[in-house]
């Protein structure tokens, strides 16, 4: 573990309960999020979190069949190039945490795999974790992900239909908790979906990650029950969103700020985890049709508030 590292999350235990934490893998759409169990796990298990690797994609391109036609690439190295990279990250957490790990490896407790992109289904990076991982994976994702072979548990997510209010019956089953719920919610277009991870600290209390790397509208019928008529009522945590727009040989997919920030401010979310927002090198025929505008927040004082506007950054 890294000085810097070591420090911070030291600091996070000695000042804070348990709460969820995101660690960026590869600076752009892959993360560990890590759960706090109940305490009653926690003494079971020898663990403090349940830890779930997200959309991982941590060495090489991620490449179609033929590369010659899609092909992309990150700009950066990750922070780890593998599944065993990953486990020593889950292995730091749980030592700050001040835990007795006595848990059998893999210390990965599952997989959330949310599209079927290449960049978000990534082979060569999925085959480097231990095959005993189970994955909850986006129902196009699940099919291709059975046909591997490698992992020998693969739950499909299910969706949220239009009225059904009561998301706890979209608990995907076991090995995933009670306690934690994951499942899909489509847009106008298959690029254009939500996740809702929810995480239930107590029977009374239920906080949502909304992750939505290329914008869903608010208006979408999906997203209207979620937001307006859940039961039990949910909590936003925190939306995991992007700011740059992406069209595709003039074709708009990816929405930014023009679908993020209503999101944000009709959930009334705590927080907004900026993902799927780094820029990335395509190549390919497929791919020479892609252009991206990046943006980032800009600010000012103006007497006592602060007032920010959206700054391009160019485009790609």
């Amino acid at each position: 573990m890294s000085t810097d590292r070591t420090s911070s999350l030291r600091a996070y235990f000695d000042t804070s309960r348990l709460r969820p934490i995101l660690t960026s893998l590869n600076g752009d759409n892959s993360w560990l999020i890590s759960f706090p169990r109940p305490e009653r796990e926690r003494k079971v298990c020898g663990k403090a979190y349940f830890h779930a690797v997200h959309d991982p994609w941590l060495k090489g391109s991620a490449s179609a069949v033929f590369p010659w036609l899609v092909n992309i690439d990150l700009v950066e190295l990750a922070a780890v190039e593998d599944g065993d990279g990953v486990e020593s990250f889950v292995r730091d957490i749980e030592t700050a945490a001040g835990s007795i790990c006595t848990a059998p490896s893999p210390l990965v407790d599952a997989i959330f795999v949310n599209f079927d992109g290449v960049d978000h289904l990534h082979r060569p990076t999925l085959s480097t974790f231990d095959p005993k991982i189970p994955v909850f994976a986006a129902p196009d994702a699940s099919a291709a992900l059975k046909t591997w072979g490698h992992f020998n548990t693969v739950i499909t997510n299910k969706r949220l239909e239009t009225g059904n209010a009561d998301w706890k019956s979209l608990h995907p089953g076991a090995p995933l908790p009670s306690w934690l719920t994951i499942f899909h919610m489509k847009g106008h277009h298959y690029l254009n979906f939500c996740t809702a991870m929810i995480w239930s600290p107590d029977p009374n209390t239920h906080e949502a990650l909304l992750y939505s790397p290329h914008g869903i509208a608010t208006s979408e019928p999906t997203m209207c029950t979620l937001l307006k008529h859940a039961m039990p009522k949910v909590k936003v945590l925190a939306i995991m969103h992007g700011l740059k727009e992406s069209r595709a040989w003039g074709w708009q997919n990816t929405f930014g700020v023009q679908y993020g920030l209503p999101l944000y401010r009709e959930a009334k979310s705590k927080y907004w985890v900026l993902t799927h927002d780094s820029p990335l090198v395509y190549s390919g025929l497929v791919m020479a049709g892609v252009r991206e505008v990046a943006r980032h927040w800009s600010g000012a004082w103006v007497g006592r508030r602060r007032v920010w506007k959206l700054v391009p950054n160019g485009s790609r």
